[in-house]
């Protein structure tokens, strides 16, 4: 192998995306000195302005749909954990699964456990944690521009873990990103057809607004579980 050639598959090597890379730098972030005041002050932000209630979100909107679905939220990627604090004031458990425990860290020292007592913090991959479940009624899961970061395999692994969880009449309130296919690295906008694809047993609800200011490109999806 000629130099020049190994120089460039170094160079596009460094933008190939892996779960690995991803994690590193998913967790990297969440371990930098001033990353508890930042998100602190994010946190406050999105109280200010009721970012579950947004245009992507409308979580009261889906809950005013399925007033049934009080008991579990599963808040998966939960970061900081401002939307898992956020679920807890409308459900009696949150299980929020999160594989950096440097960000888990933060989510405990921002919302006390002893205030927060029904939230449970799980350290893993989305995918591994949730085949350990099976829910015995309907839940929600949630995800807060989480899947959009990741891989086509990942996310489709995550999907396959929900769909063989979830009771049917669960619901889902995902702020991914959805609409003319643009795979770009750490943004990923995939088709309608693609994300039904992967959730065969749930009615799709693609509602989200226009994002990056490119027609056809939007972010929002709410869904229930048929069969």
């Amino acid at each position: 192998m000629n130099e020049t050639f190994k120089f460039f598959l170094k160079k596009i090597s460094a933008f190939v995306q892996t779960k690995k890379k991803s994690f590193n730098r998913h967790n990297s972030e969440y371990k930098e000195h001033d990353k508890l005041e930042r998100e602190r002050l994010v946190a406050e932000q999105f109280e200010r302005d009721d970012v579950i209630n947004n245009q992507e979100n409308k979580i009261d909107v889906l809950l005013g749909r399925h007033p049934e679905i009080k008991g579990i939220a599963i808040d998966i990627g939960s970061g900081a954990g401002w939307y898992s604090k956020k679920l807890s004031e409308r459900f009696s458990a949150v299980i929020a699964i999160e594989p950096s425990l440097a960000a888990i860290n933060i989510a405990r020292e921002l919302y006390d456990e002893s205030k927060k007592s029904n939230i449970l913090w799980i350290e893993g991959f989305a995918e591994n944690v949730l085949n350990k479940f099976h829910f015995a009624s309907p839940v929600i899961f949630f995800t807060g521009v989480v899947l959009s970061h990741l891989r086509d395999k990942e996310v489709k692994d995550i999907c396959m873990a929900i769909e063989l969880c979830a009771p049917v009449g669960s619901i889902l309130s995902f702020n991914e990103c959805w609409g003319l296919e643009h795979h770009q690295l750490m943004w990923h906008v995939r088709t309608k057809e693609w994300w039904q694809a992967q959730l065969p047993g749930w009615q799709l609800n693609f509602h989200g607004p226009v994002i990056q200011n490119v027609p056809g490109r939007h972010k929002g999806i709410h869904g229930v579980k048929i069969k």
